[in-house]
């Protein structure tokens, strides 16, 4: 993870090729023993967010590691969370 100076919000992460994606950081969630890391993959043209990511925090190594989370009960889990947490912030479609 690497984080960009002009926006505290922004990471950079990498995938399994070594291909850099930039993310804006929007909440931190800790659920079931579990840490989750939500984001939104940062386009300076975008206005409209469609979509999020959600990442759980695994160690590997002494070092932590993000992976995207797959499994839908979860995301719908940490999502709920998420939407009730930050419901003044933002306006959630269903």
């Amino acid at each position: 993870m690497e984080n960009q100076n002009e926006n505290p919000y922004l990471i950079d992460l990498y995938d399994e090729e070594d291909n850099k994606v930039t993310f804006e950081h929007l909440d931190t969630i800790k659920l079931e023993d579990n840490t989750y890391i939500i984001c939104i993959p940062y386009d300076d043209d975008e206005e409209e967010v469609t979509e999020i990511v959600i990442f759980s925090v695994n160690t590997e190594d002494e070092e932590d590691c993000l992976e995207q989370v797959q499994d839908p009960a979860i995301l719908e889990k940490v999502y709920a969370v998420f939407k009730e947490r930050n419901q003044d912030l933002f306006d959630f479609e269903d």
